[in-house]
Parts: structure tokens; sequence; C-alpha cells
């Protein structure tokens, strides 16, 4: 480019051939150049740089890789669509940050996540959700053990009850009052006194 003075920079297909600067090259033509005013030992590399894409191939500085045009156009469509995806990602990221948030500036967000830190900071095992459901859970076990035993006990006051019931649905009838005293053992009635004796020594 003479108007800027600049040099579209190739290396030559075999690394050997120099030719001088103002020597036209054809398309896909590749040259090395030593000029006038660079440091000794230091070659500019130029080359025609209107190659059609199917004829363009670029080599790597030390001729070990070389690719084509189409290639490069290929790299850099991956390059853009990675470049994307990782946009689509970070903007996903803003917009969950966003709805956590809402729509505050950034040192509002940072104290309200830090505030989210230190809460959680704080939150012992019984404060949390599992805690909570085991504490609670461990609280119904006891009830319910208690229950049970009061449950059994009612069960068993019952059955005496029914028992005694029982044995007193058994008891006959006193005898009508005939002025004495009456006991009831071993399934009867008995005189345990009569009228006008003592009931500790007759």
């Amino acid at each position: 480019d003479a108007a800027n003075n600049r040099v579209v920079v190739y290396k030559s297909s075999n690394g050997k051939d120099y030719v001088p600067y103002k020597t036209a090259l054809g398309v896909g033509e590749f040259c090395d150049m030593n000029v006038d005013g660079l440091i000794a030992g230091q070659y500019v590399m130029v080359g025609c740089n209107e190659l059609p894409i199917s004829s363009s191939f670029l080599e790597s500085s030390d001729g070990s890789s070389s690719a084509s045009k189409s290639d490069i156009l290929a790299e850099s469509g991956r390059a853009q669509l990675a470049e994307s995806q990782l946009e689509q990602s970070i903007n996903a990221v803003k917009t969950a940050l966003d709805e956590l948030v809402g729509t505050v500036d950034a040192t509002t967000a940072i104290d309200t996540f830090n505030e989210i830190e230190t809460f959680l900071a704080g939150v012992t095992n019984e404060k949390t959700l599992t805690g909570m459901l085991a504490v609670t859970d461990g609280k119904a076990v006891t009830a319910q053990t208690t229950a049970d035993a009061a449950k059994s006990t009612a069960q068993t006051a019952l059955s005496k009850a029914t028992a005694n019931e029982t044995k007193l649905n058994t008891i006959p009838e006193m005898p009508e009052n005939d002025g004495k005293i009456y006991g009831f053992c071993n399934g009867a009635w008995v005189v345990i006194a009569e009228v006008g004796k003592n009931v500790y020594t007759d």
C-alpha cells in the first residue's frame, strides 16, 4: 500500500526466493524481500492480497503448515459462534441475577448477596428445612410414644374396672333388714354381728 507505506506480509513457499521490492506479484504468488533501510538480516515478506478464495493459502512463519482462506473463514465462523454462545450464557446469568436481586444498582446487589451469605453462614442445622423437619419428626415420635403409654394405662384401668364390675354383678343381694350385720365373704353374705352383741367380743 504505497499511500500508507505499508506492505502485506507473507512467507514465500520455499523460504529462499527473494525479489526486489517493486517486483509485480501475480495472484497466489509469494516472495520475501530485504529492503534498504531495514535492519540487516530482517526480511519483510510481501505478497498479493487480492487472492481468490479457492487459491489463497497462508503458511506459518516456519513453513511447517498452511491453511486456505476458506479454512480461516470457517475457523472465524466457529469462533463467532462460540462467542455468541458465551454471550448468551452471560445474558442468562445476568437475567437470573436480575430476578434474584431485582432492578437495583451493583452496590445494592452486592449488599444483598452479602446479607444472604451472612444469613446462610449463621443458620444452624436446626434452622434449615431438613433440621426443622428432623426436630419436628423427633417431637412427633415422642408425642406418639407418650400417647401410646397413656392409651395402655387407660386400657389397663378399663380392664380392671370391667373385672370389678363383673365381680359386683355376681354378688347376691343382701338379706332383708333383720337387725344383723353382714359381711360378704367367699361369694356369700355372712352374719358378723347380731343386735345386742359386741362386734369385737361376742
